[in-house]
């Protein structure tokens, strides 16, 4: 990261043409630097830090003329980054915009790197790092409900679960280091027996949040699902079904499907990489068997697979040993299983081996909707869509630290330890807890956080 005594440029606005542009600038000589780009119009005086937008002209790095639209200075203690900001909106010309970023330069401004707008915000005070990395979140949100829940960690979410417990720590700790320092009033800072219940109560806070992640890490990263079956069973046609769209080519001719094919789709809110596969069968052909082996990748690598089966001939070897190892227990809480072509006569001794096989029709579209609300099962669980609090692997690793030193002193106080050593393992939870908002950060955490970002934000 850059000096905090530099002024940052950088276009805030995605790649490629808009009807607007947005070009930003912060640090100490941000508005000196805008208003040498800048040149009101003859009908309006010059922008104010903190007032209302002025329309002008921008100007190139020769002092010509490029476009016209409006400059914005933010105060220091209003701006996003905590310091003297500018933004200039011209229209969302990508030559415009790379322009007015070298005049910048040459008027003494340095291009920002990932997210260092937002680091400055943090070092001024205005967000703590839970929140920074939820704005990154945010930015990268994939579905509506990513958005809305990165959105709430960005206003706090996080921190107002966690400070309860940093401070719960703090006053133990506290009470524990009178009781050591004044071992004559000890049970005056520390009454017998009132560390166990607060001990455990900190236990409960941090494995209550972490129970959260298992859905949260699902809904941050997204899933990967995977239809493996026999050929022609109808994983093309399903695949078609699941998009709403003809995406993948559908013959009678085996073997029509030789690589991975993927697609992008929404199941409960969460980010879906829909993957179809050549059929599972012994093959000769070179083409079709890299093809077969690269579905034996995919569905190994797979969140969540959906194995179909087809209804209108009888179950082949393959398709048993494909069964068997889904439902056995290694392989079934991530598996659902179909048996498709439900539309057609059952065929003449076909039971559904299991209770757990839904019955579709890729062809009509009967038990698709059930289909779907299986997969969301799968991914999020039966019960009420509760927002999850921890969904960032960064924060369930300090929270799942803090747990063990929680333990570590549970154990010591049970094994009748001195608080001495009991104040180590408190004070090692308190400083992993203090990890997840950047209270005992360095810069190298802060590096690898923030070369997430996009530049710009």
């Amino acid at each position: 990261m850059h000096d905090l005594d530099t002024t940052l440029v950088a276009v805030a606005t995605p790649p490629g043409r808009g009807g607007v542009g947005c070009l930003r600038l912060s640090g100490r000589r941000a508005y000196e630097i805008a208003s040498r780009l800048f040149r009101p119009s003859s009908d309006g005086g010059g922008p104010t830090p903190g007032g209302r937008p002025s329309f002008g002209r921008f100007l190139d790095r020769r002092g010509e003329s490029l476009d016209h639209g409006y400059l914005l200075l933010f105060a220091a203690g209003s701006a996003y980054s905590g310091e003297s900001t500018a933004e200039l909106w011209p229209h969302g010309s990508p030559v415009v915009l790379a322009e007015l970023v070298e005049a910048a330069v040459v008027a003494g401004a340095i291009p920002a790197g990932p997210g260092e707008f937002t680091y400055r915000a943090l070092r001024h005070g205005r967000i703590e790092l839970t929140a920074a990395e939820a704005v990154r979140d945010l930015v990268n949100a994939r579905t509506l409900y990513q958005a809305r829940l990165a959105f709430s960690q960005a206003e706090g979410a996080v921190a107002r679960e966690v400070r309860p417990l940093c401070e719960a720590l703090e006053e133990w700790i506290a009470r524990a280091e009178a009781a050591v320092e004044f071992v004559e009033e000890s049970e005056t800072h520390l009454p017998s027996g009132a560390l166990r219940p607060a001990i455990a109560e900190a236990k409960q806070a941090c494995a209550a949040l972490l129970d959260g992640f298992r859905m949260g890490r699902v809904v941050r990263r997204g899933a990967t699902l995977v239809l493996a079956g026999r050929p022609n069973a109808g994983k093309s046609s399903i695949f078609n079904r699941l998009l709403a769209r003809n995406r993948a080519i559908v013959t009678e001719v085996e073997g029509t499907t030789r690589d991975t094919l993927e697609e992008e789709l929404e199941i409960g809110g969460i980010p879906v990489r829909l993957v179809d596969t050549a059929g599972l069968r012994q093959v000769q052909d070179p083409l079709e068997s890299e093809g077969v082996r690269r579905a034996e990748q995919a569905r190994a690598e797979a969140d969540l697979l959906l194995l179909v089966l087809d209804g209108s001939r009888p179950m082949a070897e393959e398709e048993r040993t494909a069964l068997k190892r889904a439902l056995g227990e290694a392989e079934r809480a991530r598996t659902v299983v179909v048996m498709n072509k439900c539309d057609l006569e059952p065929l003449e001794g076909w039971e559904r081996p299991d209770p757990a096989v839904l019955k579709v029709s890729a062809l009509t579209g009967e038990g698709m909707s059930r289909l779907r609300e299986a997969l969301q099962e799968r991914l999020v669980g039966t019960g009420p869509l509760e927002d999850p609090i921890i969904t960032d692997a960064r924060h369930a690793g300090a929270l799942g630290r803090a747990l063990e030193a929680l333990e570590k002193a549970a154990a010591a106080l049970q094994s009748g330890l001195t608080e001495e050593i009991i104040l180590e393992d408190l004070r090692a939870a308190r400083k992993e807890l203090g990890e997840i908002s950047g209270e005992f950060s360095g810069e190298d955490l802060y590096d690898r956080i923030f070369s997430t970002f996009c530049i710009g934000k």
